[in-house]
């Protein structure tokens, strides 16, 4: 995983390399306004994240961002089908754009965004599958990895010319992601049989099958000394970025 980290940090940087340097080349007028703001995302919380990020203008209706996102850790739970998990989550991610606006002003109005974004999650807690009576208790652990470019449309609001309000309207992406889970039964010790491993892998397959676009093209298999099932997807993954910021402009 480090290494697929060190390479997503890698490009970001290398993007960032080719626009300055290719800014510095060019002839930029001496009278646009340079300026810096930094962001918060509240929304990244959610995801068991502190999102932290920043906008330098370079030209006057053009500038960099870039954000990360901070493992805090948060509690969460879910509803399948009335099969329930309570997990704790943990992400990390790191974001690198650049941002044309479309309208008169530096840094404010409507604005297109082409960007990278490197994300890591894990989740690790309890998955109850209430269809088995009585119902069968897996210690769940998940870790999903991925790399993508998109496209963000948003609208951004000065007010009083400090107050940052970015709004990320929508932003379709593509992404190339990797995700390993495994299930392991504590319901009881007794050891599995053959109908026991199978019958768990079914159950975990049940639900597997329910995700949209990956579901019926994840693998699934069953380890029947350990008690443990476990799935895997490498592949494309396609996904929208939405959600809003608050910052202060220098």
């Amino acid at each position: 995983m480090k290494s697929n980290t060190t390479r997503a940090l890698l490009l970001i940087t290398s993007f960032f390399a080719i626009v300055i340097n290719g800014n510095t080349q060019q002839n930029v007028d001496s009278n646009a306004q340079h300026s810096f703001a930094v962001k918060w995302s509240p929304l990244g919380l959610a995801f068991g994240k502190l999102t932290l990020g920043g906008e330098y203008s370079i030209k006057k209706k053009q500038s960099i961002t870039f954000y990360a996102g901070i493992p805090v850790g948060i509690q969460r739970n879910f509803n399948l089908d009335n099969n329930t998990a309570d997990v704790k989550s943990n992400t990390t991610s790191v974001m690198a754009g650049y941002r044309f606006y479309l309208g008169k002003g530096p840094m404010k109005g409507f604005y297109f965004e082409p960007y990278l974004k490197y994300m890591h999650n894990k989740l690790e807690g309890t998955f109850n599958y209430n269809d088995d009576n009585p119902p069968s208790i897996y210690k769940s652990s998940n870790e999903f990895s991925s790399f993508g470019i998109g496209g963000q449309l948003g609208f951004q609001v000065l007010i009083a010319k400090r107050i940052v309000l970015d709004f990320f309207l929508v932003g379709p992406e593509a992404n190339t992601v990797k995700e390993n889970g495994s299930f392991t039964d504590v319901t009881n010790n007794i050891p599995w049989t053959a109908a026991d491993a199978a019958e768990a892998e079914n159950d975990i397959k049940d639900v597997v099958e329910d995700i949209p676009l990956i579901g019926d093209k994840t693998e699934v298999k069953t380890d029947q000394k350990s008690k443990t099932v476990f799935l895997s997807y490498k592949g494309f993954l396609p996904g929208i970025r939405t959600g809003f910021s608050i910052g202060f402009r220098f």
